[in-house]
C-alpha cells in the first residue's frame, strides 16, 4: 500500500502547527490512522521515528530564527521546548554543534517545504563535502583584537575583507606582525570570540600564527596573545574563488554547520575555538590568482559513535 498522500499530509501538518505541541496521536488522525499504525509506516518510510522527525523539525525553524538573532531561551520557548537544556541537548544532538553559534556562524533560509522523497533521501545520504580530519598541534596568534556588533557582519567576518569595514589599517598591522615574528611560517589566524547573545557583541581578531615558540619573546606590549589548543579538527578548504570570496566563505561555514556536522560522527567541540587559516593561498598566488582559505572546527566524536566504538572493541576482545 502506497501511504505517501497519508505521509504528505501529516508532513504539512506539522509544518502548519510547528510551534505547538505536537503529538503522534494528533498527527496520526490528521493522516487518518491509528496513532501506532502510522508511527510504524512513518518511521519505514522516512527512516527516523515520527516524533524524533518533530523534534528535528522544530529545530529547523528554531535553527532559521537563531541564525536572524533571536536569543536561544526564548527560541527554545517558542517551540514548545520545556527549558533551555533540553532544547540545547536535543539541537547538538541533531545539528553537531550548539545554538548559541547560529547568530554569528550561519545565515541560513527559512525551512523549504518537504515531500516524502526528499525526507527519505536526506535520512538515508551524507554530506559531500570531504574536510581533513587532523590532530593539530597547538600554536598562537598575536595580533590586535577588537569589539564589534554582530549586526550586519555575519557574512564577512571570517574573511579579510572584514578589515575593509573597520578602522584599522589591516596591512601596516600584518606587516609588523609578520616582520615582528620572523620565525613562524608565513600564515594568519582569522576568529571570533566572546559572544554576548544579549548585546550582539564579538571579539574580533585577524593575527599572525606563531608555531616558533622563539619568536613569542618578540610580543610588544599593545599586542594580544591568543593560544589556540591541540586537538582534532576537521579542516575544510573554501573553493578557489575570485570575485566573490567572501561567498565562498560564507558558503563554506553555512555547508558544515547546517550539512557536514549534522550528518558525521563528529559534533563541534565548545571547549576549543574555530578558526580560517591564512596562508600564500589567500594572496592569490595560486589558482590563477583565485583566493582559497581553511575553516578549522575543533570536533569530538559524538557520545553515540563513542558508545559503538566500544561495542565494537569489546566484540574484537
Amino acid at each position: 500500500m502506497d501511504y505517501t498522500h497519508s505521509i504528505q499530509a501529516a508532513l504539512d501538518y506539522i509544518d502548519s502547527s510547528i510551534t505547538g505541541p505536537l503529538s503522534a496521536g494528533r498527527i496520526a488522525q490528521e493522516a487518518g490512522y491509528s496513532a501506532y499504525h502510522f508511527s510504524r509506516v512513518f518511521s519505514q518510510t522516512i527512516g527516523i521515528p515520527l516524533m524524533a522527525y518533530v523534534t528535528w523539525r522544530k529545530l529547523q525553524y528554531a535553527l532559521y530564527d537563531l541564525s536572524r538573532g533571536k536569543k536561544v531561551i526564548d527560541t527554545a520557548m517558542a517551540y514548545s521546548f520545556e527549558t533551555h537544556g533540553g532544547f540545547t541537548k536535543a539541537f547538538v544532538h541533531w545539528f553537531g554543534f550548539p545554538p548559541s553559534l547560529c547568530k554569528l556562524r550561519l545565515t541560513a533560509n527559512p525551512p523549504a517545504k518537504v515531500t516524502v522523497p526528499m525526507l527519505a533521501n536526506k535520512f538515508s545520504g551524507g554530506s559531500s563535502m570531504n574536510p581533513h580530519i587532523v590532530e593539530l598541534t597547538p600554536f598562537s596568534a598575536v595580533g590586535y583584537p577588537t569589539r564589534h556588533q554582530i549586526e550586519n557582519m555575519k557574512d564577512n567576518v571570517n574573511a579579510p575583507t572584514f578589515w575593509d569595514t573597520i578602522d584599522l589599517d589591516y596591512g601596516a598591522i600584518l606587516t609588523k606582525l609578520h616582520r615582528t615574528f620572523t620565525k613562524s611560517k608565513h600564515f594568519e589566524i582569522c576568529m571570533c570570540y566572546d559572544i554576548d547573545e544579549g548585546t550582539g557583541e564579538f571579539t574580533y581578531m585577524m593575527g599572525r600564527g606563531i608555531d616558533n615558540p622563539e619568536d613569542l619573546a618578540n610580543m610588544q606590549p599593545d599586542m594580544t596573545r591568543i593560544d589556540v589548543a591541540g586537538g582534532l579538527y576537521a579542516i575544510f578548504s573554501t573553493p578557489p574563488a575570485a570575485d566573490s570570496f567572501i561567498q565562498a566563505t560564507q558558503d563554506t561555514w553555512n555547508e558544515i554547520f547546517l550539512h557536514w556536522l549534522a550528518q558525521s560522527e563528529f559534533e563541534y567541540d565548545p571547549t576549543r575555538r574555530d578558526f580560517s587559516y591564512h596562508d600564500y593561498r589567500d594572496h592569490g598566488w595560486y589558482f590563477g590568482g583565485k583566493l582559497q582559505i581553511d575553516i578549522c572546527i575543533p570536533i569530538r566524536q559524538r557520545e553515540e559513535e563513542k558508545r559503538k566504538s566500544q561495542i565494537r572493541k569489546a566484540h574484537r576482545a
